[in-house]
């Protein structure tokens, strides 16, 4: 009866245990992806292979959260946050946009303080028209990929973990009850600082990368995953992440954490400090980047504009009062009359 109650809970796994199954899943469908990219396309040269790895990975990462949500939570594959329903495209609009508008600002502030100058490229129509396209599937397939590994299916697992955690903490430590809501908001904390401290380490294989570029990388994980949590949904993080990369690789032609992009609508010229520019790194290495992921996690975490819908609502969580609760622990605002109105009518 005690192992029951250790690794079972309402007749499930418990939320712990399905994240650390999810783990090895997820590592194993990158390193499958890896070695069937090299194996099929070893002839297509490095960029065929890279992007050929990103689709094998997006399919095999999809079926590995397919198998979880099937078997172990028992809701459908949309629960992950991939669902075409509800706010999706509204979400996935808001986060090109915000992502759009960060990185534009960080060229903004390079050009107003002298340190980058921006010119239109000598590229043909054609040239504009080709890499155009294909670098955006290119980055749309990463930012998807990326999302899925450190907003997706363990992130999300370990969110719930933490938070019956902090619940529990409430029921059973005298003196808690009062701070019941911040009780439970520590457990996402904890699975946001976390994640976005993988999300930076690895990104530490790039090349001239330095410890602000690790320390920005792991920040700008914050915002992205306020913004699962804010929506229970991954389109406005994946909006946000693919126009971050697309417009500051191909748009402003700046290096992308420290690989530059094999065409780009303009050509920037960056010198000065490398502590503000990032120097060879990209944006993301410098401290201009730093004030505005921390200016975006702040809208983020306040913009009454972002919240969690009815239809996602009820893929993720369902009906039961218990994680209706776990729900509003981590999002912070409720829906308003005029927000669930303008929903449904967005519907219709």
């Amino acid at each position: 009866m005690k192992a029951e109650r250790i690794f079972l809970a309402e007749g499930k796994l418990r939320p712990i245990w399905r994240f650390l199954l999810s783990i090895p899943m997820v590592l194993l469908a990158i390193v499958v992806a890896g070695a069937l990219a090299g194996f099929v396309f070893a002839g297509a040269g490095q960029r065929g292979a890279v992007f050929a790895a990103q689709l094998f990975a997006l399919g095999l990462l999809l079926a590995a959260f397919k198998l979880l949500t099937s078997l172990l939570d028992r809701r459908p594959l949309g629960s992950v946050g991939l669902a075409f329903c509800g706010r999706w495209y509204l979400e996935f609009g808001m986060g090109l946009g915000i992502g759009a508008l960060m990185i534009l600002s960080v060229g903004a502030l390079e050009q107003l303080l002298g340190m980058a100058h921006f010119t239109v490229s000598s590229a043909s129509p054609g040239q504009f028209a080709g890499w155009g396209v294909g670098l955006l599937v290119f980055l749309l397939v990463a930012a998807i990929d990326e999302e899925l590994i450190f907003r997706g299916y363990p992130f999300q697992r370990l969110v719930d973990a933490l938070g019956g955690a902090g619940r529990f903490l409430v029921g059973k430590v005298p003196g808690l009850a009062a701070f019941e809501r911040l009780a439970e908001a520590l457990g996402p904390a904890v699975a946001v600082a976390l994640f976005s401290g993988a999300f930076g380490l690895v990104h530490l294989r790039n090349p001239d990368h330095t410890w602000l570029s690790t320390l920005n990388t792991m920040l700008v994980g914050v915002p992205l995953a306020v913004a699962y949590l804010r929506t229970r949904a991954l389109w406005l993080p994946v909006g946000i992440h693919l126009a971050w990369n697309y417009v500051q690789g191909c748009g402003l032609g700046l290096p992308v954490s420290g690989i530059r992009m094999p065409f780009s609508f303009l050509r920037a010229e960056v010198g000065g400090s490398e502590l503000l520019t990032g120097g060879p790194y990209g944006p993301e290495g410098g401290l201009l980047a730093t004030a505005v992921i921390v200016a975006a996690t702040v809208y983020l975490s306040l913009s009454r504009s972002i919240y969690l819908s009815r239809e996602m609502r009820a893929l993720v969580f369902g009906p039961a009062p218990v994680a209706a609760s776990a729900a509003e622990a981590v999002v912070p605002r409720e829906v308003s009359t005029e927000q669930a109105n303008a929903d449904q009518l967005n519907l219709k």
